[in-house]
This record gives C-alpha cells, sequence and structure tokens, in this order.
C-alpha cells in the first residue's frame, strides 16, 4: 500500500525549477537572531501530487526547497526575488517573502516560533471546538428535555445541563488559549531599515514585519 501510494505521488509531481542567469542580480545577507537553529531557505520549485487512499484519491501540494544560510549568514544571495522563508530545527515556518527591493545589503531580524508550540495551538484548538460543540449539544438536548412532566426526567435535564455548561465553557475557555498559542508559535521576520550587516534597527524608523 505504501509503495503505490509513493509510486501514485512521484508520478504525478511537476516541479518548475527555476532558471538563474549568470549575470543574475545578487545580494549580501545577514541574519540577527537569538536562535543558532534559525536558517534562511529557498522555495525552488512548487507541484501537485495524488495519493491514493481507502477512500479514494487525495490531491495534496508539493513544496521544494533548499537551504541557503543559515545565522548569522553573512553570504551571497543569488536571485533575491525568489521565494524565501525563515525555518530550521523545532522551528515554525514563516510566510514566504522576497529579499529584492531593500538594497544591497539586507539585515533580517529572526524572533523564531516553536513548531512544537503550533502543534499544541492545533490541538487545544480542535479540543476546544469538539467539547464546545459536544456541550451545545448537551444544553440543546436537556432543554428538549424539559417539556417532558416526570420528575426523574426533569432531574435528568439537569444534570445533562450542568456537563452541557461545563464542556461548552471548558472548550471556550481551550479554543481561546489555542488562538493565543497561535500568536506565541509565529516566526517573525523583520527588514531592519538599517539595511547594512550587523547594524540594529534604528528606532522610530519603518519597518516591514512578515509573521506566520
Amino acid at each position: 500500500m505504501y509503495l503505490l501510494m509513493a509510486l501514485s505521488l512521484t508520478a504525478s509531481v511537476t516541479v518548475a525549477q527555476p532558471h538563474v542567469p549568470r549575470d543574475a542580480p545578487t545580494l549580501r545577507l545577514h541574519i540577527e537572531s537569538d536562535a543558532p537553529e534559525v536558517e534562511l531557505f529557498r522555495v525552488t520549485g512548487e507541484g501537485v501530487g495524488t495519493v491514493a487512499t481507502g477512500r479514494g484519491v487525495a490531491t495534496v501540494g508539493i513544496v521544494h526547497y533548499q537551504r541557503e544560510c543559515r545565522a548569522p549568514c553573512d553570504a551571497s544571495i543569488l536571485e533575491p526575488g525568489a521565494d524565501f522563508f525563515i525555518g530550521g530545527d523545532g522551528i515554525q515556518p514563516s510566510k514566504r517573502f522576497s529579499l529584492l527591493g531593500h538594497g544591497e545589503d539586507v539585515t533580517l531580524h529572526v524572533d523564531p516560533g516553536s513548531s512544537a508550540l503550533r502543534s499544541l495551538a492545533w490541538t487545544a484548538l480542535a479540543l476546544g471546538v469538539s467539547a464546545a460543540l459536544v456541550g451545545g449539544g448537551l444544553i440543546a438536548y436537556a432543554s428538549s428535555e424539559d417539556s417532558g412532566n416526570s420528575l426523574n426526567a426533569s432531574s435528568d435535564s439537569s444534570r445533562l445541563k450542568t456537563h452541557g455548561w461545563a464542556a461548552l465553557i471548558g472548550g471556550g475557555l481551550m479554543t481561546g488559549a489555542g488562538v493565543s498559542l497561535f500568536a506565541f508559535s509565529s516566526t517573525d521576520v523583520e527588514f531592519l531599515p538599517s539595511s547594512a550587516p550587523g547594524k540594529r534597527r534604528v528606532a522610530g524608523q519603518g519597518h516591514v514585519v512578515t509573521r506566520r
């Protein structure tokens, strides 16, 4: 089964590899970050594949990339107009960005997010939404049972409502925690306006931030 899936995926991938001319523009890049694991990656191609499963055929997107340098980098980057992103071991990948249009000497300040924290955010969000839906369903069901005339039915519906409200409130709190974790797990990439390796951002000047 896994071999068939792999063959199916490989056969349907179409990757557009960029052609880089000899006289392509270059720039000097410096990365400032407190995390030594920060790395710059270049997107080299994209494609679409199909995976055969027991329920049918699923379409997946495939991104090919290569590592350009590791912080602090201090390297010449060819074709700065390509798509780049920040990643690394245990680091949540950033949004894509271009290095073009920021001068010949570019300094990036990277505040890396945690990929483990992002996974925890997805888990908290999924559990929170599920609990809230279950709680809402219990409350609705208990309300419909209130129309019964028996004392036992009224007692049962009251307990269901109690459990339902507990699940609804707990699910809401967990959903809020998941949303907060998304923000804390994002990787921020800032183009420093000093535009020179090793120089810090000057307070009050404008800057561009990409976040994911």
